[in-house]
């Protein structure tokens, strides 16, 4: 991602590609020995000018950069009362984190739609989930594009059940009985490997592969001893 400064100067390429011009050819003149106090004088003013305008496009970067940084990170969507897609990846990487540190597993799951589910039956998926994932630390949130994720910290040989359970659930209290839904949920152990970018690409290919078959229940869970077992460090992600 750009900076800010780089922005600003986009924003003014027109005026900055003018004077650089400008600038050039002076400084041409000036090399060439066909200058005369004129052209002196102009050389100045562009060079002066140049100065002002990367000095005001400065600090009007540094102003949008601090009035950026100031603003609140909105946790909640307002319109369903789920963690927003930001806030939910923060979590989550907080959690995997925790998860190590704990030496805790981590369950998390995602779950996907059919073209253009109405607001209503998305609604009614996020009231079932909220009734069943309850406990203090539980989180669900907007995942990526119109998917929804949830965060199950400190999990047990149980979660298979539970998840089971949310599924049968949502299509239970669906008003929709056609409503074609997708949930996949991952049990990782507390490995040194677990981090937000493994947790994120790893549901991603499981649910392209979920959305090959019929709409239903796709759990895993890692097995608690693996010969493989990275390290308990932090990664990068």
């Amino acid at each position: 991602m750009d900076s800010v400064f780089v922005q600003q100067l986009r924003r003014s390429r027109h005026l900055v590609v003018l004077l650089l011009l400008l600038n050039m050819l002076t400084l041409a003149l000036i090399a060439g020995g066909q200058y005369g106090a004129g052209v002196l004088v102009l050389q100045l003013v562009l060079l002066a000018g140049t100065g002002a305008l990367l000095f005001m496009l400065q600090s009007r970067s540094m102003t949008a950069a601090v009035t950026h940084a100031q603003e609140p990170v909105l946790a909640l969507d307002p319109n369903t009362g789920i963690a927003t897609e930001n806030w939910y990846r923060h979590m989550l990487a907080l959690e995997c984190r925790r998860a190590v540190r704990e030496f805790a597993p981590l369950t998390v799951m995602r779950i996907s739609f059919g073209e253009r589910t109405k607001r209503e039956h998305l609604l009614e998926v996020i009231r079932v989930l909220s009734e069943e994932l309850s406990r203090p630390g539980d989180l669900i949130g907007w995942e990526t594009g119109s998917d929804l994720g949830a965060v199950l910290p400190c999990t047990n040989e149980h979660a298979e059940q539970l998840t089971e359970r949310c599924y049968r659930h949502i299509r239970e209290h669906s008003s929709n009985p056609d409503l074609p839904v997708w949930l996949v949920a991952h049990t990782y152990q507390p490995r040194g490997d677990l981090n937000l970018s493994k947790v994120s690409q790893h549901l991603e290919h499981r649910m392209q592969q979920a959305r090959e078959e019929a709409p239903g229940v796709f759990y895993l869970a890692e097995a608690a001893t693996d010969p493989s077992t990275p390290s308990m460090t932090y990664s990068d992600g």
